[in-house]
């Protein structure tokens, strides 16, 4: 989980300084804050384990959170941009998913 965080906050940063370089500095900060807001999920799908509640509950209530988190962080930069914050949420997502894999090959 922690490596996730690690990744994805280094991919945030490749992101952000690759589209200032290219002029697209916006585009870049979208994305990167994506990547950034969806490497929370790990910790907060761990937290929630705890919980109480069902498997459906709380990933569609992260879901939520995540989406309403990313959308709030497109507004600050260009509400136009909402659709790069949440692909910068989904390649986490992603990259929270391989990593799982990886570490159940292991065991």
């Amino acid at each position: 989980m922690g490596g996730t965080v690690v990744i994805c906050a280094a991919g945030a940063l490749v992101v952000g300084v690759t589209g200032t370089l290219l002029g697209h500095w916006q585009e870049g900060l979208a994305v990167a804050l994506g990547l950034l807001l969806g490497s929370v999920n790990g910790l907060l799908a761990f937290r929630a384990l705890g919980a109480g509640a069902g498997f459906v509950t709380t990933s569609l209530g992260r879901l939520a959170l995540l989406s309403a988190a990313g959308i709030g962080a497109a507004a600050l930069i260009d509400l136009r941009l909402a659709p790069l914050v949440l692909v910068g949420i989904a390649v986490a997502q992603l990259a929270l998913a391989v990593a799982a894999a990886v570490a159940m090959v292991r065991v």
